[in-house]
């Protein structure tokens, strides 16, 4: 008999060989001619039983050789078999990685972690040459970061961290940032946040009628005279102010009266009510010294400041249209038989008609009944009396026209109707 083996000192991948088999003066093979050959680990050692210790071995330092089993082979002859090996290296890996605190890692289906980072796993065959494959693996798991945010800030305002608002309501607490660490591990922040509250204070004040404040981009007068302002990072924490706005206004008061129309040539009298004490008075456009009485000659618009015995300094205005058409006043009906002037029908006018040139009047089917010239506005004494060749005209309406002359030399005319009734 005759024994062969494998003897390892760790896994195996393969062994392939083929037996020649020798005959007394005759040879047969049951393989090709090529030696038989096998892929071992390096550590493998291959014994053959053909020596009289019966052991003779084929390892690393020693791959090839023949060796003859006396009497193996069939028929009692002797079986030679020609040896030759090729011994692989394993395939060996260092796994050294970098991990947050809290992942796991499984490799070859042992799970690393935190508490138990470092290790050998040995995929059997699991190299490409079908040798054993090895993983010295060293794993540095790094804890996640821990950060603390405390900050003074102002009533009102709410500071958002990972998605989580936090105010005066909610001011601690903690929020965890998913992968916002530098090393891309999560982040802890832990919040203590202290609410400052915001300073008020009062503006209150008595005023001139015409004095007005402004706070915060905003007006204050005697039409806005409180409030509330929010004035923002003006206190010395940097944060707002409130402020709370309250004036009232002296009952002081100037007054020149409703804007008005006069005809070119009339005379207004500015003759302005007070409600205070006047220390001084300016007009613009200045008047006459002698007194407030003006004859505008075109439309204009005067003023009037006063300042009073406490310094307050109100104004008014007063617009005066001047219009250049002159009025001629006619009355619309008349009775001969009334009392003087009523008695009469003549023409009036302001002071810029200075004379009547001509006045006529006629009936309603045009015959002229009176007609008179060269007379003064306003004289009753030269105006028609109702009467027509001797007597009194008929209860009718009549016409009148009339051509007059103003002081500046111009001319212009007047016409109307009127009822003589008795």
């Amino acid at each position: 008999m005759f024994t062969h083996g494998l003897f390892t000192h760790g896994n195996w991948t393969c062994l392939r060989f083929c037996i020649h088999t020798i005959f007394k003066h005759r040879s047969f093979r049951n393989c090709p001619p090529s030696t038989g050959y096998g892929i071992l680990l390096a550590r493998h050692v291959l014994r053959f039983s053909d020596r009289p210790d019966g052991n003779q071995f084929f390892d690393p330092s020693n791959p090839s050789g023949k060796v003859t089993l006396p009497g193996a082979a069939v028929g009692g002859k002797d079986s030679i078999i020609f040896v030759e090996l090729k011994f692989s290296q394993p395939v060996t890996n260092n796994l050294t990685a970098t991990f947050c605190e809290g992942d796991t890692i499984r490799v070859n289906g042992t799970a690393y972690h935190a508490g138990f980072f470092l290790g050998q796993e040995v995929i059997a065959r699991g190299a490409k040459n079908g040798c054993d494959s090895i993983i010295n693996i060293n794993l540095t798991f790094t804890k996640r970061g821990v950060f603390d945010y405390q900050a003074t800030t102002c009533e009102g305002d709410t500071i958002l961290v990972g998605g989580q608002i936090f105010d005066m309501f909610n001011p601690t607490g903690e929020q965890l940032l998913p992968g916002a660490g530098a090393n891309g591990c999560d982040s802890l922040v832990r919040i203590n946040l202290t609410f400052v509250t915001p300073p008020f204070s009062n503006v209150r004040d008595t005023l001139c009628p015409e004095d007005f404040r402004i706070i915060n981009g905003r007006r204050y007068d005697k039409d806005n005279r409180a409030g509330l302002e929010i004035l923002q990072g003006a206190s010395v924490n940097g944060c707002d102010s409130l402020v709370n706005i309250d004036y009232k206004f002296q009952q002081l008061y100037v007054y020149l009266g409703e804007d008005m129309s006069i005809v070119q040539g009339d005379v207004v009298c500015l003759e302005p009510l007070f409600g205070l004490v006047p220390e001084k008075i300016e007009w613009t456009p200045a008047l006459p010294l002698s007194d407030t009485c003006v004859f505008p000659l075109t439309s204009v618009t005067y003023k009037i400041i006063v300042t009073d015995t406490g310094g307050c300094v109100l104004s008014d205005e007063i617009r005066i249209a001047v219009r250049k058409k002159n009025r001629v006043y006619a009355p619309n009906v008349f009775n001969p038989d009334a009392d003087y002037p009523n008695n009469r029908f003549f023409l009036s006018a302001d002071r810029q008609v200075t004379l009547i040139r001509r006045l006529s009047i006629a009936d309603r089917w045009g015959e002229l009944v009176y007609d008179i010239e060269n007379i003064l506005p306003d004289d009753a004494s030269v105006g028609w009396d109702g009467y027509v060749k001797g007597h009194i005209g008929h209860v009718d309406t009549y016409i009148f026209w009339a051509t007059l002359e103003k002081a500046d030399g111009t001319i212009f005319e007047e016409s109307g109707g009127f009822t003589l009734i008795r």
